[in-house]
């Protein structure tokens, strides 16, 4: 009994190390069927996109994780997205502007990257 705890706690422990430590982008914007899009934190909450994303991190590099589940083809400022297609892109800091398919309210999208 006392080695099947101690196993389940090793594999435990690992399995959020690895979680942890696993690369994750610094955003990830998800296009849902309809087009609409939405930004996705890292435990997998959602919020919806506003006219300006702000993207922050560490490193020198700052990846987007563009994720489209819609049937058509998506354009998010200087992003764009085939159907079913998920793109990172590592992008230099600095703003940037540009035309938005996916966005709920407005036709313009505004990155922050610092």
């Amino acid at each position: 009994m006392r080695r099947r705890l101690l196993l389940v706690a090793v594999v435990v422990c690992s399995g959020a190390l690895a979680w942890l430590t696993w690369p994750h982008p610094d955003v990830e914007i998800t296009v849902a069927r309809g087009g609409v899009a939405s930004i996705v934190d890292r435990f997998g909450g959602q919020t919806p996109l506003g006219d300006t994303v702000f993207v922050g991190g560490g490193g020198a590099r700052r990846t987007v994780r563009v994720v489209n589940r819609d049937t058509v083809a998506h354009r998010l400022a200087m992003f764009s997205a085939a159907p079913g297609d998920r793109r990172d892109y590592t992008v230099p800091t600095g703003v940037y502007g540009g035309y938005c398919s996916a966005h709920p309210t407005s036709k313009h999208l505004t990155f922050v990257v610092r």
